[in-house]
């Protein structure tokens, strides 16, 4: 492959929405903000719930809306893809591979923001009532250390957590 590239995918159990060449993969993790270059270490690492941008060989920059999977970055010879020229692991084919596996993802372009946008809405609407309930406008769920877990307080997790993905789809889909 040629300097700096290397191979990607992002895969979900409904579907590859990505495969091929790119120049970097950016994303968040639990460590932090994390740009994947060709040569990059070889990583198991989680992802966060967030946007995901892939920027390909060509100059094109596809962004994703994940919410939440694992990334495997593997580095050694012969692992720039089946059928390629420079896949036979002879000297000078080290390359790298980034494996995205998400349980739910989808591409910019795939996103509906109307229904996102009503999801948001839905969303942030629950979450101001289970705050109201409670009586706390104190940020995400959760109380004091120490305190025992109340069902509301999951219930506000679970909608909060809503609204991120709803957030992260309009922010994915408006670029």
């Amino acid at each position: 492959m040629a300097g700096g590239v290397f191979a990607v995918e992002v895969v979900t159990p409904q579907a590859k929405l990505l495969e091929g060449d790119a120049r970097a993969v950016v994303l968040r993790s639990s460590d932090g903000e994390l740009t994947v270059l060709d040569g990059h270490t070889p990583i198991i690492t989680d992802v966060l719930t967030g946007q995901v941008r892939v920027e390909r060989d060509e100059g094109a920059v596809v962004r994703l809306a994940v919410h939440g999977g694992f990334m495997q970055v593997e580095t050694g010879p012969g692992l720039a893809g089946e059928g390629r020229d420079d896949a036979s692991g002879g000297p000078g084919t080290w390359s790298t591979r980034v494996s995205l596996l998400a349980g739910v993802a989808e591409r910019a372009e795939d996103i509906d923001v109307a229904r996102a946008e009503q999801a948001r809405a839905g969303a942030q609407a629950r979450v101001e009532d289970l705050r109201s309930r409670a009586g706390t406008t104190r940020g995400p769920a959760g109380g004091e250390e120490g305190e025992g877990a109340r069902p509301e307080d999951a219930e506000l997790v679970a909608a909060e957590a809503a609204l991120r993905r709803a957030e992260v789809r309009l922010e994915v889909a408006a670029g």
